[in-house]
């Protein structure tokens, strides 16, 4: 709304000449600037920082000034594995440098006890054929496109033994996933930048690599998945996460609506972009979708600078092409997985059965409307 953001702009040249004198800044006027721009976009940020504020005002003051500033200082903590691609590359970085993804406040409780991986896995798909990995003790795991590093804290702080590398291209995703780094878990996880194209000269190899969401932003994308084969060790796991060009049908629809009325990927464009869509007459399923609420959400949902959809067939021909095992499909939450998985078996289908599954997805593209998330085992050395 204009007049909203012409009183946005009053009161950010009036909080920027009061902190300027020293003066004192009313609780309320951070909190209501803060619902519409980054606090630690004002001048004398620091000052604001320093002073102290009621308990509101003070949480909004921590998230947006002092929390930014402390990753800030973290840039120069995070090594560099890789030097960083051009084109397709460095704009999906500068994307996320602007925007990190995705936002998130505290860790999962981790569970008790412990989960050791090759139990994990047989939990989760009880019929299929899968070697065990046998590292009971310790596994050596990797999280490539880590973003803000939730997944690599979760999957280090849940099963036993795990030793995990984050990697991003990122650096402002990655101070962000450090700063999230509780102390328990210190020893346990590493974040670092790099290009996945590249990571084949870091001389490492992982038992488990996980890589969701991040393939399909790739120029290469089954470049960079078999690249991540390479670091895989023989009978080494991987959980891969594509998006479904079935489900993200409205997506895509939705995004030569966004290219031919000229928004942009800006706060501004996003905010009036959903107005829009919302009080227009398509039917778009992804509005019921939290991340529609959220600028940085949204931008990665209708206003990524590069995203490639993939099918199940596709998916099928480069397991085969690469020999890999196919171990099954998951879904979350734990109720959705549990149900697909009982259709197949009452059925008598089998769960590795990805003709059947891309049947199954054609009678229902929602079906996978997160993304396609699925393990895969390396057979061969």
């Amino acid at each position: 709304v204009p007049d909203e953001l012409e009183q946005i702009e009053r009161l950010k040249a009036i909080m920027a000449d009061t902190l300027g004198r020293g003066a004192p800044v009313r609780p309320i006027q951070p909190i209501a600037f803060g619902m519409y721009a980054p606090l630690h976009t004002l001048p004398g940020v620091q000052e604001l920082a320093a002073r102290n504020w009621p308990q509101p005002a003070a949480a909004v003051v921590k998230q947006q000034v002092s929390e930014p500033l402390e990753e800030q200082r973290l840039r120069a903590s995070i090594p560099c594995l890789t030097a960083i691609d051009d084109g397709v590359t460095a704009q999906v970085r500068q994307q996320y440098e602007e925007n990190p993804y995705p936002r998130w406040v505290r860790l999962a409780a981790p569970p008790n006890p412990l989960m050791v991986l090759d139990d994990h896995v047989h939990y989760q798909f009880p019929a299929a054929a899968f070697r065990p990995v046998g590292r009971h003790e310790r596994f050596d795991g990797l999280v490539a496109g880590c973003g803000t590093g939730r997944n690599a804290l979760e999957f280090a702080q849940g099963f036993r033994g795990a030793h995990v590398l984050g990697v991003d291209i990122s650096l402002a995703s990655l101070a962000n996933a450090k700063r999230h780094t509780p102390p328990a878990l210190a020893d346990a996880v590493e974040f670092a930048q790099g290009d996945i194209m590249a990571l084949g000269s870091i001389g490492r190899g992982f038992d488990l690599i996980i890589v969701g969401g991040v393939l399909h932003h790739m120029a290469d994308p089954l470049g960079g998945w078999r690249e991540l084969l390479k670091l895989t060790k023989p009978n080494g796991l991987m959980q891969v996460g594509l998006y479904s060009a079935h489900a993200r049908r409205d997506i895509v629809a939705a995004r030569a609506l966004i290219a031919s009325r000229g928004y942009r990927s800006t706060p501004d464009d996003i905010r009036r972009c959903r107005q829009d869509l919302l009080g227009g007459k398509e039917n778009f399923q992804f509005i019921e979708l939290n991340d529609f609420f959220t600028i940085s959400e949204c931008r990665d949902l209708l206003f990524h600078v590069h995203e490639q959809q993939f099918t199940i067939p596709e998916i099928k021909e480069f397991i085969a092409r690469n020999d890999l095992n196919f171990v099954g499909f998951e879904f979350s939450p734990q109720q959705a997985h549990v149900h697909h998985h009982r259709v197949f078996a009452e059925n008598g289908w089998l769960q590795n059965d990805l003709d059947r599954w891309d049947a199954y997805e054609r009678a229902d593209p929602r079906v996978f409307a997160g993304m396609y998330i699925f393990w895969v085992q390396k057979n061969k050395a």
